[in-house]
């Protein structure tokens, strides 16, 4: 028979009536079921129902007990196994149990006596000296047993004590302070941009054009944005007045009070916990480059927008305009007829690149790139992007070499780039962040001397800046962080001949050091 419900027509059957299936005779006919009344009793050997026996380790970390009393002595013995009806325990020896002896018992779980009353040996096994005992006229509550057990577990695992939990330390009060204040405001506005998002249509969030979204970009840029980084600003300045042995019990903190609300940053989370096992990987490039206001709710694009436009962040997308730069400047340099080279260390999704031959009208000479990249889905991505662009801008003209390979080697391998001749550019924009000094002098040499003459070498690394404090305690992204005057002592280490000057972003976060090849 049929429900109708709106304009929806939903069929539905009687049910069924259940019954059991007819069972074969050994004739091959079937044979009524019979009914309970009918049924015989059990036919065979009989099951006997035993209680369950709990091993000592099947108990831990409670730890049992057997107090022995027979005639005037009492000792005290380890628990082998328990059960409803007996227990089992290691006779330490002296005089010998026989089976059947009556004995006084008292079991206690780590100083609880659970049980205590008369027994009888019910097995006695001199050869390991194991006696088993079995209770008289009482039985033993497991359950209760199996309770104390999980409170021991809960004791041990989750315990309550204040001076045992690894985010208190005494003192650093300015500290938890400002992110107490801070956590609060990200409460507070948790619920205004709720409120907020149930007004305004979804579509409007996810359009770019949207001068909705134009409207509200530009509102938080004045008030939460700006909020946001003077939090951060003065969380990092109070940080590094603490003692630096407290850093792992702060860091505690400051996750406990601040992570719910910036884990919900899509690229803040996807930094935090690298699927691709390290840092910065393409994905959260692209965050900064293209997908800056992403998010599930509007408060999550809201954090994640405020934090890619700290400075650090902008750095990013800085580094790679200046890149895009000199990697132009070059092309107009050279009127020859050889083909142009370019080498991108740890390539990532090569966005400057993709800008560069997107932005010129024409290409002077034939343009030869190598993307070195450890990452394959990196090369995938970079791949997606510059061949289609390539080919329809400059048919013939471009060669693209995506060369994956693993930084071990390219550490490694002075001779990893002999294959392709000279490079009129080579470039590092984040790599050297990880390296340490006599690393990165090996790398910035062998990279010199991939260089054709007047070729010119790119070596970025981060300086020290004021949002250490997220990007250590909530994005575990730790950085080598140089002076620039670290960073040229490097390219002198590794090119005394070269010519070296310091190249700038906007920012002043991330500068970076030109070597040039006479």
């Amino acid at each position: 028979m049929s429900a109708r419900t709106g304009t929806e027509v939903v069929q539905r059957e009687e049910p069924a009536v259940w019954a059991p299936p007819a069972v074969n005779d050994a004739a091959g006919g079937a044979r009524r079921v019979r009914t309970y009344e009918e049924l015989d009793g059990a036919e065979g050997r009989s099951v006997f129902f035993r209680p369950h026996r709990y091993t000592a380790a099947d108990l831990a970390p409670l730890k049992g007990t057997v107090s022995v009393g027979h005639g005037s002595e009492t000792r005290e013995c380890a628990l082998r196994d328990v059960s409803q009806n007996g227990v089992a325990f290691e006779w330490p020896g002296g005089e010998k149990l026989r089976h059947g002896q009556p004995l006084r018992l008292s079991l206690r779980f780590d100083g609880h006596q659970l049980w205590r009353g008369d027994a009888r040996a019910s097995s006695v096994r001199e050869r390991d000296g194991i006696v088993g005992a079995s209770f008289e006229n009482t039985l033993l509550d497991t359950d209760e047993l199996l309770h104390l057990r999980e409170i021991c577990m809960w004791r041990v695992d989750g315990s309550l004590r204040a001076d045992e939990k690894s985010w208190l330390r005494p003192g650093h009060d300015r500290f938890k302070a400002i992110v107490a204040d801070f956590r609060l405001f990200l409460e507070d506005s948790v619920e205004k941009l709720g409120d907020l998002e149930k007004a305004l249509p979804w579509h409007t969030m996810q359009d770019p054009a949207s001068l909705t979204r134009s409207a509200l970009v530009r509102h938080l840029r004045a008030g939460f944005v700006a909020d946001v980084h003077r939090f951060s600003h003065e969380i990092d300045t109070a940080l590094r007045e603490t003692d630096p042995a407290e850093g792992a019990a702060l860091k505690e903190y400051s996750r406990r009070q601040i992570d719910h609300f910036v884990m919900q940053a899509p690229w803040m989370h996807r930094a935090r916990f690298k699927p691709f096992g390290y840092p910065g990987d393409y994905e959260v490039m692209n965050f900064f480059y293209e997908k800056d206001f992403e998010g599930a709710t509007l408060f999550a694009r809201a954090v994640g927008y405020a934090f890619i436009q700290t400075p650090v962040a902008l750095a990013v997308c800085y580094r790679k305009d200046l890149m895009r730069r000199q990697l132009r400047a070059c092309l107009e340099r050279h009127a020859s007829s050889r083909p142009v080279r370019f080498l991108s260390i740890a390539a990532g999704p090569a966005r400057e690149l993709q800008e560069l031959l997107a932005e010129i009208e024409e290409l002077p000479v034939p343009l030869e790139i190598v993307l070195f990249e450890q990452d394959k889905g990196a090369l995938a991505h970079a791949y997606r992007r510059l061949r289609p662009l390539t080919d329809a801008r400059f048919p013939g003209r471009v060669r693209i070499v995506f060369l994956n390979s693993s930084i071990k080697r390219l550490l490694r391998d002075k001779h990893l780039f002999d294959e392709f001749g000279g490079f009129d550019a080579i470039y590092s924009c984040g790599l050297f962040d990880y390296l340490q000094v006599s690393t990165g002098v090996r790398l910035a040499r062998s990279l010199y001397a991939a260089a054709a003459p007047g070729g010119r070498v790119y070596v970025g690394n981060m300086v020290d800046h004021r949002e250490r404090w997220y990007m250590t305690h909530h994005l575990a992204w730790d950085l080598t962080y140089r002076t620039r005057e670290e960073l040229v002592e490097i390219g002198r280490r590794a090119a005394p001949q070269a010519r070296i000057r310091v190249l700038e972003e906007e920012t002043g976060v991330n500068p970076f050091i030109e070597l040039v090849r006479d």
